[in-house]
Parts: structure tokens; C-alpha cells; sequence
């Protein structure tokens, strides 16, 4: 699997007798921003909301991994 951009999330439904998901991917806003009222956080956890599903049996979790740097002067 060729390398992901930075931010990328993992989102992961994981339902009774090893059933689910797991999901990766990197979300890039337009050009011009993303939609109006929506951020890319939101929109996963919208999509972990469908995920997870009135039923309670199924465990959703999202994360997000990033790179940080620091430098010491």
C-alpha cells in the first residue's frame, strides 16, 4: 500500500463475530475551503455515527495520525 499524506485517519466499526470496517484515508479541503459547516473531522464522525448505528452492538473508533516537529534552539 503506497504511503498516505499526512493528516490520515483510520476509522474502525468493529461489530459481533469479527465483523466491520476499517477505513483509511486522507481528506483534502477544495481549493476554496470545504463545504460550508463541514470540517473533515466532522465529516468522519458523521460517517462513525452511520458506522456505529442504533443497534449498540458495534464499536467505532477514529484516529487521526499527523507529524509534528520541534526543533531546539
Amino acid at each position: 500500500m503506497a504511503e498516505l499524506q499526512y493528516p490520515y485517519y483510520r476509522l474502525q466499526a468493529d461489530g459481533p463475530d469479527e465483523t466491520g470496517f476499517t477505513l483509511l484515508g486522507h481528506v483534502e479541503d477544495g481549493a476554496a475551503g470545504p463545504l460550508t459547516g463541514q470540517t473533515a473531522e466532522r465529516t468522519l464522525q458523521d460517517l462513525a455515527d452511520r458506522l456505529r448505528g442504533d443497534s449498540g452492538d458495534v464499536t467505532v473508533s477514529l484516529t487521526r495520525y499527523d507529524i509534528t516537529t520541534t526543533y531546539d534552539l
